[in-house]
């Protein structure tokens, strides 16, 4: 295992011209709560005591926010679980694309395929399966783009307003409201049935397609719902 620590730390350390490895931080972690932080700024020094709790480790990337508008110094983390969604089916990610969603330069890739080995993601693809704008983007990163779009739109929308026009073009709420109970309904099974059915969509969009579809269903049920006093 002490093998393992030093590899990654040799990675971290690399003199190489590019900047990612100057904000890439590996952590290894165990079941028991305790993590080993490798920082290129502070080399890790093994010990016995490191090579028995990390026997039962998990590899984790922090890079750079790709939409990282207001949030400069911000580190996303990108777990073993998620390299390993990232390297499957649909969407089964080159050594090229990682290296992109990594924000490694490309010098890296034999001892980013080495290290992804030992940590058990050994198949890797020679082209993507998928290639979208979703790509290059983490799991965490494609959450906060729906959550952005959700609180802009809550926000920003004329919710009220839009209320009123449909409102007053069906005759008002008493003729309104029985439809925009039924739609309420239709739009729920909707959601419903396309939840069961979105496994694929979900993992090439990183989670972006479910929360983006509950997203819009929550804010034309919003609009629908609101009954002026």
């Amino acid at each position: 295992m002490a093998a393992k620590q030093e590899f990654i730390e040799e990675i971290l350390k690399s003199s190489s011209s590019g900047a990612e490895e100057d904000v890439v931080h590996i952590i290894l972690s165990n079941e028991e709560g305790k993590e080993t932080i490798l920082d290129p700024q502070q080399p890790h020094q093994s010990s016995q005591d490191d090579s028995e709790t990390m026997q039962d480790n998990e590899l984790v990337f922090w890079v750079p926010a790709l939409l990282n508008v207001g949030r400069e110094q911000q580190r996303i983390t990108v777990t073993q679980e998620e390299l390993q969604r990232r390297v499957a089916p649909p969407e089964c990610l080159s050594q090229t694309m990682l290296l992109s969603l990594l924000r490694l330069s490309k010098e890296k890739g034999r001892e980013l395929k080495q290290t992804l080995a030992k940590s058990g993601i050994k198949k890797l693809t020679a082209k993507s399966a998928i290639i979208s704008c979703f790509t290059k983007l983490t799991e965490a990163e494609a959450a906060q783009l729906a959550e952005d779009y959700f609180y802009l739109a809550s926000r920003y929308l004329r919710l009220r307003e839009i209320n009123r026009e449909l409102v007053a073009s069906r005759g008002g709420w008493d003729s309104f409201q029985p439809q925009a109970n039924a739609t309420k309904e239709l739009l729920q099974d909707i959601l419903k049935e396309v939840e069961a059915r979105d496994t694929n969509l979900t993992l090439m969009t990183h989670g972006f397609s479910p929360l983006i579809m509950r997203a819009v269903i929550d804010i034309i049920t919003e609009i629908i719902s609101f009954k002026e006093a």
